[in-house]
């Protein structure tokens, strides 16, 4: 007798079959990874969530396995995984949206499905690879956000917006606020620069103002300062 397929891990499992699910769970591990770097190529990668998102795979299809079709299986492991408390934050819904991928795939693999394991995680990666190569929800270019504070005046309003023609094509106030105890009133806007105008010669021409502080000016589709 085989003693691989006599070592029964559950009752729907085998030793072989235990193996041959997290082998497949961490390939697609892999793609899922592959997939999440190579469409966050413009931005900072976390090797953490990488790792993050093989071990999920693996494990996932290791509970699976675990559970099989016991209900109270079920219940038990959701009771003693809720003492585990995660401290990190996700900051992007992007990022969740890959981990749950990994869940997923992991469920997949570890119930033994292996054609929708496999076509459907190729399939959805490469969807994905598609909408990164055609910039699918990219915001259009020359779109920012602009903050900057002014001590308050009568006149203040007039003397940005003569600034705001010569520079801008449109812009549309987002918010006004008093700041430092009342001394500047901090203005956000919605700004489009006219066709040529750069963000430092626009920003150097607004800073020059009188009263003017803290410009800050956002590209609508990225996180950083200009």
């Amino acid at each position: 007798m085989n003693f691989l397929d006599s070592f029964n891990v559950t009752q729907n499992y085998t030793a072989l079959d235990v193996v041959l699910n997290l082998i497949l769970a961490f390939v697609l591990g892999l793609v899922v990874s592959f997939v999440y770097r190579l469409t966050n190529r413009h931005r900072a990668l976390s090797q953490s969530l990488l790792m993050t998102i093989i071990i999920l795979s693996m494990v996932v299809a290791l509970v699976m396995m675990v559970i099989g079709n016991s209900i109270a299986r079920a219940f038990s492991l959701v009771g003693a995984l809720s003492i585990i408390r995660f401290r990190t934050v996700v900051k992007d819904n992007r990022d969740i949206a890959f981990v749950f991928f990994a869940l997923v795939a992991g469920m997949s693999a570890g119930v033994g499905n292996y054609p929708i394991a496999i076509f459907g995680v190729v399939t959805i990666s490469l969807l994905l690879i598609i909408l990164d190569y055609i910039q699918f929800g990219i915001a259009r270019k020359g779109i920012y956000l602009l903050r900057f504070q002014i001590i308050p005046t009568d006149t203040d309003d007039a003397t940005y917006q003569t600034v705001f023609e010569r520079w801008l094509s449109s812009f549309s106030r987002l918010s006004i606020k008093t700041v430092r105890m009342g001394q500047f009133v901090e203005h956000s806007y919605l700004i489009r620069l006219k066709r040529g105008v750069s963000e430092q010669t626009f920003i150097a021409e607004l800073s020059a103002l009188e009263g003017m502080e803290r410009v800050i000016i956002l590209a609508e589709e990225s996180e950083g300062e200009v």
